[in-house]
This record gives C-alpha cells, sequence and structure tokens, in this order.
C-alpha cells in the first residue's frame, strides 16, 4: 500500500486481518469493500465490526500493530527491555535505522481506520435501517473509540511528545470519512499538528462515551465506557492535562467493574482471559489466524524467538525487593547458551504463558486498571496533590508486596511513580512512551561496567532523550514518494 488512501481503501483479504479463532470470523467479513454496496443490513454491519478489531492485531505475516510490534516497540526502545540476538525486535532497539529501512506501524493503523470509517460512514447514512438504535449507537461508539486508539498510536509514534511543543509539530494526517478514489478529494492527505491529532482523539472519545454500554456490562474483547474512558485518562495524561487525566481515572476506579488482582492472582492472571483486571484486551481464541510465530508471546518466550528480554538494570530493579509478586511473571534461563549468556537471572518476562501449552495464542492486554490507578497517581502528583498520589500508588505498590512500607505523602516523587509504572506495566508497550512524555533521558549503559547483557550500540543510542530524531520514526519511504503534499513534511533527521 504505498499511499493512506490505499490503506484506507484497498481490499485486504479475509486472511490478512482477520481476528483469531472467534466468532468474529464467523461469516466473510464485509468491511473490505465498498460501503454503499457491502453494509446495508444489521448482520453485516456486525461482520464489519468484528473487521474493525480483527485489524488491531494483524496477522502471522504483518506483526505491525498490536500482535507484537506496538508492544515491544514501546519496551525495547527504552531501558528495561532489550533485544537478544535475535532479529524482529532489533532495528528498534538499535536505533540504527534511516528512512530507507526503519520499521514501520503505518499501514495497518490506517487500515484499521478506514474500516472504522466504512462502518460509521454505512451508520451516519442510515444504510442499517434493521438495526436497532441502542445497538447502532453502541456499534458507532465502539468504531470512534478504535478510530481514536489508532490515531493516537500514530501519534506518538510518528509526532514529538505533546509536552515537547505544546503539539505545534507535525504528527500524521486524520483521517475521518472513507476516502473515494474516484473524485480524488483526500487521496493526499497533509500531516495534521501533534495538537489537531490530539483534540480529534479526544473528540471522538468524548463523543462515544455516552453511546457505549456501560462499563458494568463488560464483554471480553468489545469496547465499553470504560475502556474508552481509561484511554481517555491515557491521552490526557500524554497531553499533560493531569486534571483531566485524573478526573477521568478517578471515573474508572469508581465504577467498580474493574479490580486489581490480589497478590496471589497475579502470576496466575496472566494466563486466565477476560479476568477482573483488565478493561479491553485484544482476544486470541485460536489458531485458525493469529500471529503465530510473530507474537509477543513467541518473541518473548526462551522456546520461541527469545528475541527480547529483560535487562540487567531492570532486573536488579526488580530484585531489590525479593517478595515482589511480579518477579514471579519472569523466569530464568534453561538452554546452556542463553545460561551462558545470562547465568541465573531471570531475563525472560512470562505475561503471555499462551494457553493449553501454545504460547502463541495470548489475549493482548490493551488496557488493564492497573495502569489507571498510575495515571491517577501520576496526574495528581502533577497537580502537587501528593495525599491523591500516594491514595492511588500504594494499592499498586502494596499489591506487589503487601508487606512493603507505604508511600508517605511526604516521600513520594515522579521517579517513584515511574519506577513502579515501569516495574508494573513491564512488556505491555509503555515505558519508553513514559520516559519520551516525561523528558527523562534513556540510559541503556555508558560503559562495558554497567552493560549488563546489553549489546553493543552506537553511543547516540546508549543515552538520549526525546531530542534524539531517531526516538520517533520516519514517515515511511514509500509514502513520501506516494504522496506529494507529505514529501514536504517527512520528520527531521531522516
Amino acid at each position: 500500500m504505498k499511499k493512506i488512501y490505499k490503506s484506507v481503501l484497498v481490499v485486504l483479504a479475509a486472511a490478512t486481518l482477520t481476528s483469531c479463532g472467534n466468532s468474529w470470523l464467523d461469516e466473510s467479513p464485509s468491511n473490505g469493500a465498498d460501503t454503499e454496496v457491502a453494509i446495508d443490513n444489521y448482520a453485516k454491519a456486525l461482520n464489519a465490526l468484528y473487521g474493525v478489531y480483527d485489524g488491531l492485531q494483524g496477522s502471522s505475516s504483518r506483526n505491525e500493530y498490536y500482535g507484537a510490534r506496538m508492544l515491544y516497540y514501546g519496551d525495547v526502545r527504552a531501558d528495561d527491555m532489550q533485544s537478544s540476538t535475535g532479529t524482529r525486535t532489533v532495528p528498534l532497539y538499535e536505533m540504527r535505522y534511516t528512512a530507507s529501512n526503519a520499521p514501520g506501524i503505518w499501514d495497518i493503523p490506517y487500515n484499521v481506520i478506514r474500516r472504522a470509517n466504512s462502518l460509521l460512514d454505512a451508520i451516519e447514512k442510515g444504510k442499517v435501517a434493521d438495526g436497532k438504535e441502542a445497538d447502532l449507537a453502541d456499534m458507532k461508539g465502539q468504531c470512534l473509540t478504535v478510530r481514536a486508539l489508532a490515531h493516537f498510536d500514530l501519534c506518538r509514534i510518528y509526532g514529538k511528545p505533546y509536552q515537547m511543543d505544546n503539539g505545534v509539530s507535525y504528527g500524521v494526517p486524520i483521517i475521518t470519512k472513507p476516502v473515494n478514489p474516484y473524485d480524488g478529494e483526500g487521496l493526499y492527505p497533509s500531516r495534521n499538528s501533534v495538537k489537531e491529532v490530539y483534540d480529534q482523539v479526544i473528540s471522538d472519545l468524548t463523543a462515544a462515551i455516552p453511546l457505549l454500554k456501560t462499563a458494568q456490562t463488560k464483554e471480553n474483547g468489545y469496547i465499553n465506557q470504560g475502556a474508552a474512558k481509561a484511554l481517555l485518562s491515557r491521552v490526557y495524561l500524554y497531553k499533560g492535562d493531569n486534571q483531566q487525566a485524573l478526573a477521568v481515572a478517578k471515573e474508572v476506579i469508581a465504577s467498580g467493574s474493574y479490580e486489581l488482582w490480589a497478590t496471589d492472582e497475579y502470576v496466575s492472571g496472566w494466563s486466565k482471559p477476560g479476568s477482573k483486571e483488565m478493561i479491553f484486551e485484544i482476544v486470541n481464541k485460536g489458531t485458525d489466524d493469529w500471529v503465530d510465530r510473530e507474537s509477543i508471546g513467541y518473541l518473548m518466550a526462551e522456546d520461541g524467538y527469545s528475541d527480547m528480554v529483560l535487562t540487567k538494570k531492570f532486573v536488579d530493579e526488580l530484585n531489590s525487593d525479593p517478595n515482589d509478586i511480579r518477579i514471579g511473571v519472569t523466569l530464568a534461563a534453561v538452554k546452556a547458551a542463553n545460561i551462558k549468556l545470562y547465568g541465573t537471572n531471570r531475563v525472560y518476562l512470562n505475561k503471555f504463558p499462551g494457553r493449553s501449552g501454545d504460547v502463541r495464542v495470548n489475549n493482548i492486554p490493551a488496557l488493564r486498571i492497573s495502569e489507571i490507578y498510575l495515571n491517577a497517581a501520576e496526574a495528581a502528583f502533577k497537580l502537587g496533590d501528593n495525599a491523591t498520589a500516594v491514595e492511588y500508588l500504594n494499592p499498586i505498590v502494596l499489591r506487589a508486596n503487601p508487606k512493603a512500607t507505604p508511600v508517605a505523602a511526604g516521600d513520594v516523587t515522579l521517579e517513584r511513580i515511574l519506577l513502579e509504572r515501569a516495574k508494573e506495566l513491564v512488556g505491555e508497550g509503555h515505558r519508553f512512551f513514559d520516559a519520551m512524555r516525561n523528558n527523562q533521558t534513556v540510559v541503556r549503559y555508558t560503559s562495558a561496567a554497567d552493560q549488563g547483557w546489553q549489546l553493543n550500540l552506537t553511543e547516540a543510542s546508549r543515552k538520549f532523550d526525546n531530542t534524539y530524531f531517531r526516538t520517533i520514526l520516519p514517515i515511511p519511504v514509500k509514502e513520501i514518494d506516494s504522496n506529494y503534499v507529505i514529501a514536504e513534511q517527512q520528520n527531521p533527521g531522516y
């Protein structure tokens, strides 16, 4: 797909981006066809909705979204996880790429946006006349939320953190309607500013929330009000609107629809889909269509590709409290070659243990309640409300170790909150973004003495902050070559 409009319009075969062995596949997806023809009744609209969710994961040949790349993008580019001797995560980890060979997360999110826009267009034009008003409203809310997620992800990958310049720099093109290739409108979109993308994301989410089913009606794999609010809390936090981030996080927590795992549930919870901790998971039930060996679970597993591991720095941080239950989702090497590399250190993250003995089959946690507690803690601290900050931080601290000393309001710092956030959310795609949006310097290593088992890196990728140009990806060359408008809007340094 050489242009965004192709990402928005091209008909992908059902086998390319389908959901993962569940009822979403019971009918042939209709979301790839012309909206005016394909989505003309509720059954087809429901099938198109399944297709909207389908695209979030990717496929065994293209893991460029939540199947793997979106998660490892947010981890191996920082300081808590790293590539090992594999190949898949190495380019993003080493940060040696140029515009012509950089890994991308572009086509698939825009294809997800295309699918959402096609269904929204059919609903808004009254093409789904046999659908109940409440069902169509809920469907619209789900599409708006997924569209917001995809735009937000694209913007934080290809645009600078909002707070670097209050969003005035280039973000990504905003696509909110199907593009007609015959009338030419929208075929060559320009990049919108980061602020404009955030405004659109917030607009979509605030419009979606009243349309969606309440958080009390949780259906695993589907978005409800709780999921939309959880995402909105994340967006506000990234934007630096801490008042709103805290307020929305409080709403999600106060709903009572989601609960932190108890300490003794934490390790086993990762193998149980649809648990009380999860707000929104991308569902993977079987092997008829999946990300297979390109999945995040297979990339992390020693018996898989063993492509990414925890860093020595992070292992030491986690081991600083030997009673931290989160150590239980890490594993030491068992193969001789890996023992030689890592010794007895627990370097393999086991948050994606698989089901029925198959590490390739995992649900992907996109939003969980632990993050929302940490959002609330960070936002409250930045507002100068330390008492509220520890009110939401300590449940995470004490769940990890009930005998730990609670963090006192007078002792809490941003660094303490971000450390807890790193320990809790490792492997879920957050650490790199957290460092960049908070203007932190990422230090992988400074010399052989603290290199641990980090691979040999260039000086620029050993230690950097958000001013390093490779912390945002280049717009893909095929997009630059095909869109004369965006050709003048490449990211600096490329």
